[in-house]
This record gives structure tokens, sequence and C-alpha cells, in this order.
């Protein structure tokens, strides 16, 4: 029993180690690779990232406040290619941006009344990825205003 829960806790070491170890890899990927491309809009502080794998798909609800002018940006690491894009749908589940139809990883739009809005990023299979193991890579969910 003893043995058993000696190695539960060095997996939970070890698993906590390597989870905050992509996490920091994430941010500063984030920070050097994104964030620039933000100007001269000015980030609201948030940083929403993960880590996904080729054929995943991640959401997240976010809140934009009325008479703002916004820049929504989605950046992904190279290895998971051109081919991330993200949507954008209003309460009702209207569709308000698809970056893959606009050909760009960036929206910029303004809010005439405070609304949250969900934002789903799409990170597509590879054709030509002829590993059975998927790519992944960071992904980047960046919100910058000006007034």
């Amino acid at each position: 029993m003893s043995k058993l829960v000696l190695s539960f806790s060095l997996c939970f070491v070890v698993c906590a180690f390597f989870a905050s170890s992509s996490h920091a890899q994430c941010k500063r990927f984030t920070e050097k690779q994104c964030l620039p491309n933000l100007s001269p809009f000015t980030n609201n502080g948030q940083i929403n990232n993960a880590t996904l794998f080729e054929g995943d798909s991640a959401s997240l609800i976010m809140t934009f406040y009325s008479l703002l002018d916004y820049r929504l940006m989605v950046c992904s690491h190279n290895v998971l290619g051109d081919s991330v894009h993200f949507k954008v749908r209003d309460n009702d589940g209207n569709l308000l941006f698809n970056s893959l139809d606009a050909g760009k990883n960036n929206w910029d739009f303004r809010v005439n009344s405070t609304q949250d809005l969900m934002v789903s990023v799409i990170a597509p299979e590879d054709s030509e990825n002829m590993t059975d193991i998927p790519a992944s890579g960071c992904v980047s969910i960046i919100v910058g205003f000006k007034e």
C-alpha cells in the first residue's frame, strides 16, 4: 500500500511539473510572438492560452464592454500550421466572425452594449501528417482595446 501511495505521489509531482512547464512555455511564446502584433491596441491584461492537438478545439466566453474598440487575436505555434482559426458567436449562437472566411487571425470590432461572446478556436487535423502522433502547440487568445 505504501508503494502505491509513493508511486501516486511521485506521478502527481512529475505531472504537475510538466503541466506548469508547458504553461510557462506557452506564456513566454505568447509574450514574445503574439503580443507585439496587437499594436496599436492595448492588451487587457489577460492572456488565455492552451496547448491544443491537431483536431482539437476550445471555447471561451469573454465579456466585451460597450463603446470600446477591440482587437481579438488568435496566435498559434508554427507546428500547428496556418490552419488554426477562430469563430465568434453571440449569446444566441449567431456567427459574428469567422477568421477562416476572413483570411486573417484577428478581428477589429466595437460593441454598442456590454455583452458576452463565445470565442471558439479550432486546430484542424493536418492531412499531410504522416505520423500517428498529432502535432500539438500553444494557442493564445488575446484581447486588446482602445478608447
